[in-house]
């Protein structure tokens, strides 16, 4: 059936006028800056022979758009042959496709999905011409009910396998170039109009509309603006992007076919005023976009290699999966790199205080997460409640630049820092500003020395010799002979700073049972003090599950959070498996502390991965408030990935290796009973172990009571929580990292040491039977490594 189609498409700056739009932090964009297209629309024409669509991909041109001198706003002036900056107006005549969708109230009647051809008119005019004929479906009676038409403009469109393409945009923007005239750009991205009665002549077999159509931007552009407050100068060259929404989809134009008849409604003009109102969400509602399959063409030979396209979690494929309940749990990773500039480089430079010069625009299909939250105490057992969250994660690809504050150590690794994060829900059909205030703090390891032994400055801060061999195992009585000689700069830390990388219990728990143990990550709500606080503050570490890289576990960890709002008791101590809002256990360290952290403002994630000798490599990223992701979010290497940014090296990450030297637990012997004919009584004694595997540092502290300690049951002394010393005194607290036995081989202070002999180890050997546990050694003294802190001023690295 052919029909002749007479149309008039006219892009309108007075739509988008209106109150300038907001933060997505403070408020979602005002309804009336969404961006449109006006259409006038007659229909008539002659009855043709009828023929199936064709399974030939079309690929629609990109709509030009022009920004904003005054705060980017993406304003659409026409239609563009081509996306970037290099994008110019295509010429009056040239032929521009628009995918239609016709459907009759009548359920008898065939849904026709055809490509049009309209004809453009320079000034964002389109026309489609009365020798411009299309084929609707075979079988087609426009006498049988009433008649109804929408329609998609943009992407690459493929009606015979019900899909229509887009591979998303990304570019950075400047409002006026080197001239100063208003910059220019095109992309490809969809234009969509909602349904429209249509009046049929069944003799005539024409249609015609009374009224017009409005074309609306489907999805939102979204536009990083960079603010420096770091105290220091900055330049970066990329954005890596992590997100809930879809970077590159698809329409499954099959939805279309579930249209009920009772949804086919005129659209008015006041239904879609505001992409913000239920009307508006109403009248779009047939338009279902998916993610694009990860072995499609444009991103398996396409995005994986130019932009580093990665998806982690299940994703909904289409229509049929959305039907079936598949929820989608699924961030997508995208690096957007720069353009080279005609100075050969492609970076932009942010003076500390200043804006950067540039806006990063990125087109985006709302799209949130699937978080199940467990009303139980464990990840994956019992009822739970599906909370959908949107994310979105802008992060640096940055290098210090100098100048900075004077007073202040500039680091010398800020790569992906974050620039703006935000869990909002966007909206499709409004744009939205992301307004990027860039802030640095220090995080703990940016204050360990390093290298383990007391030491001069200039030995603290040497990483040559940092291995087994050359870390130095001390008596307590040869730590406090040591003190006097600490350079002023450095302190015998507490435990209370060890907290912030290190619990009570369960510290890189992925380690457990060789990354085996849990299938989801723990959470532990610890005290913790940085070098500067004046208090010590509640905060919630996260610590992934085991990771496999390379047939290695790799662990990882997201410390100094403020309080999560799922888990219901944020008492000191507390420990949560997984996303369960109740506490699955309890990891107390005795400290009377109860005032949490009000913000992320020191939030950072650390990666550990073992190295040949003994070494654990600890590798750090500070994160703070902009920052909006989850463990689970970033417990993967695509996040560590460095950037593949033309010939860029980036400064490395904070590192400090922990050579693992050893460690002390205790084990089980049998000795005489002193009374003649009774059984021998059991014994508790200490033993060296786990070179390689583990290790403790001293701290000055002393085991608290109420902490949870490991020690012989029944306890030796349960008022304590922890086998004292000989003469009653409390033993040293120790932080270990992966520390054997009862603590499961997670970082913890579970395990103590001792100043002078532990317990009953100063019986002769002859009289220890059965010992479990490695060798007795008589009046044993423990020996272990010292690892300093800065007081005050972290390192640079």
């Amino acid at each position: 059936m052919k029909q002749l189609f007479y149309s008039f498409i006219a892009v309108f700056a007075l739509l988008l006028t209106g109150c300038a739009d907001k933060d997505v932090v403070e408020a979602i964009s005002n309804g009336d800056n969404q961006p449109g297209v006006t259409v006038s629309m007659t229909m008539e024409g002659d009855m043709g022979q009828t023929a199936p669509a064709s399974r030939a991909g079309v690929q629609s041109n990109p709509i030009g758009y022009e920004t904003s001198v005054a705060n980017g706003f993406p304003t659409p002036i026409g239609i563009f042959d081509k996306t970037g900056n290099d994008g110019k107006e295509i010429a009056d005549g040239k032929k521009v496709p628009v995918l239609l969708i016709f459907k009759s109230t009548d359920t008898t009647q065939p849904i026709t999905k055809v490509v049009t051809y309209w004809t453009y008119k320079k000034g964002g005019n389109l026309a489609l011409m009365a020798n411009d004929t299309f084929d609707m479906a075979a079988g087609t009676d426009l006498s049988k009910g009433t008649w109804f038409v929408c329609g998609i403009l943009g992407g690459e469109m493929l009606p015979g396998n019900n899909q229509v393409k887009f591979n998303g945009y990304s570019e950075g923007q400047v409002a006026r170039n080197d001239a100063g005239a208003k910059v220019t750009w095109g992309a490809n991205i969809p234009y969509i109009f909602s349904w429209r009665q249509l009046t049929a002549n069944a003799a005539k077999k024409t249609f015609k509309a009374e009224k017009a159509v409005k074309f609306k931007q489907f999805g939102t552009i979204v536009r990083l603006k960079v603010k420096n407050k770091t105290g220091f100068d900055f330049k970066y060259n990329g954005v890596r992007i992590i997100t809930s929404n879809i970077l590159c989809g698809q329409f499954d134009l099959k939805s279309f076919d579930d249209v009920a008849t009772s949804d086919l409604k005129d659209t008015e003009d006041g239904d879609i005023a505001s992409a913000k109102t239920e009307s508006y969400k109403n009248a779009f509602k047939a338009f279902k976009f998916y993610q694009r399959p990860l072995d499609d063409a444009a991103i398996e030979n396409g995005l994986k290699n130019t932009n580093r396209f990665r998806l982690h979690g299940t994703y909904v494929k289409d229509c049929a999966d959305e039907k079936a309940g598949t929820l989608n749990t699924a961030l997508t990773y995208y690096d957007h790199i720069f353009l080279k500039k005609a100075s050969g480089d492609n970076f932009d430079k942010v003076v500390n205080g200043n804006e950067a010069p540039s806006y990063i625009y990125v087109w985006m299909a709302p799209q949130q997460q699937a978080v199940k939250i467990y009303d139980g105490t464990e990840e994956g057992t019992g009822n739970y409640t599906v909370k959908k969250v949107a994310k979105t994660q802008f992060l640096l690809m940055a290098v210090p630049d100098g100048n900075g504050t004077a007073g202040k150590v500039v680091p010398t690794s800020i790569n992906m820092l974050p620039a703006y994060g935000t869990l909002a829900t966007y909206v499709s059909g409004a744009n939205y500003p992301a307004k990027g205030e860039v802030v640095y703090n220090f995080s703990p390891l940016s204050y360990l020395s390093k290298h383990d032994n007391f030491g001069t400055d200039a030995e603290l801060s040497s990483t040559a010799n940092m291995d087994t061999v050359h870390t130095q195992r001390y008596t307590y009585a040869e730590v406090e002979a040591k003190l006097p000689s600490i350079p002023s700069n450095y302190r015998f830390a507490d435990d209370v700073y060890w907290r912030s990388i290190i619990p009570q219990a369960y510290g890189f728990s992925g380690f457990r049972g060789n990354g085996n143990y849990y299938k989801y990550s723990m959470g532990v709500v610890s005290p913790a003090k940085l070098p500067g606080w004046n208090e010590t503050k509640l905060v919630f570490h996260s610590y992934s599950k085991g990771v496999k890289v390379n047939g290695k576990t790799v662990a990882y960890m997201l410390g100094m959070s403020k309080k999560p709002e799922y888990i219901q008791d944020g008492s000191e101590g507390k420990v949560y498996q997984g996303y369960a809002k109740q506490s699955g256990g309890e990891a107390k360290s005795g400290l009377n502390v109860s005032t949490w952290v009000q913000n992320n403002d020191y939030r950072y994630t650390i990666r550990w991965e073992d190295k040949d000798g003994g070494l654990a490599v600890l590798t750090q990223r500070y994160l703070g408030p902009r920052f909006v992701l989850d463990m689970d979010d970033i417990a993967n290497e695509d996040f560590w990935a460095t950037p593949k940014n033309y010939d860029t090296t980036y400064p490395a990450d904070v590192e400090r290796v922990i050579p693992l030297k050893g460690c002390y637990i205790y084990g089980d012997a049998k000795v005489p009973n002193p009374v003649p004919g009774k059984p021998d009584q059991d014994m508790q004694y200490w033993y060296y172990t786990s070179q390689g595997v583990s290790t403790q540092y001293w701290t000055p502290n002393d085991a608290l009571v109420g902490g949870r300690y490991a020690m012989k049951k029944p306890a030796t002394n349960p008022a304590y929580g922890y086998s004292p010393e000989k003469d009653g005194s409390a033993p040293k607290q120790a932080v270990g990292f992966r520390m054997p036995y009862m603590s499961a081989e997670t970082g913890s202070f579970v395990y103590y040491l001792f100043k002078g002999v532990p317990g009953a180890q100063d019986l002769t050997p002859s009289l220890v039977k059965n010992p479990n546990g490695g060798t007795y050694y008589q009046n044993l003294i423990m020996r272990s490594p010292v690892r300093l802190w800065r007081k005050a001023t972290p390192y640079a690295d």
